[in-house]
């Protein structure tokens, strides 16, 4: 097991917006050229009903957050800008949190996803840190290669996993070591 410890991006939030574009380019450039790419990202936008921690295994979605109709909206936009930076869902690997707003936000953005029920928001109680570190992990070696691999989770656990604290609209660009460990080079921004 790793010790868990963020390294933090080179982009800062006061940055000016063209030098932010221009991360952003050499991101896209790093995953579409280079192996072992991952990006953590989290689900879109939800509502407010339902619980946060809630989780349903049955995939029902019973007393879980869902996406609101911008979230949908975002999740498709998402897959268009991978697309359209010549990462089509045949050219990523997808994992995503069995919990339903990840699990739509991979399905709408790329189509498909592996769904890992120890990505849930380690926070809610019932998988812990330790748990949900170790299967972003095991995926992340299981599928690291020339495609990067999509992480789809939680505030929590990305902030675990890469001291970055994202919104909605970002990912954070990683590149993995053979031990599925990462170290980050930026935050992209996938504002549609």
């Amino acid at each position: 097991m790793a010790v868990w410890g963020g390294v933090g991006a080179f982009l800062w939030l006061g940055a000016p917006h063209h030098a932010r574009a221009a991360d952003d380019a050499a991101l896209w450039q790093a995953l579409a050229t280079r192996p072992h790419m991952v990006v953590v990202m989290r689900h879109t936008e939800v509502g407010r009903e339902g619980q946060s921690t809630a989780y349903d295994p049955s995939g029902q979605c019973r007393g879980e957050r869902m996406l609101t109709g911008k979230g949908r909206r975002d999740a498709e936009a998402i897959g268009r800008a991978f697309a359209a930076h010549g990462l089509p869902p045949e050219r990523v690997q997808v994992v995503a949190s069995a919990m339903c707003r990840t699990r739509d936000t991979a399905r709408l953005a790329f189509g498909k996803a592996e769904l890992e029920p120890r990505l849930r928001e380690f926070l809610s109680g019932s998988v812990s840190l330790n748990e949900a570190m170790d299967a972003a992990e095991e995926w992340i070696r299981r599928l690291r290669g020339p495609n990067p691999v999509v992480l789809i989770t939680h505030l929590p656990n990305i902030d675990a996993l890469t001291g970055e604290q994202i919104e909605y609209h970002q990912a954070v660009v990683a590149e993995s070591d053979e031990r599925g460990q990462l170290k980050v080079l930026g935050v992209l921004d996938l504002q549609p």
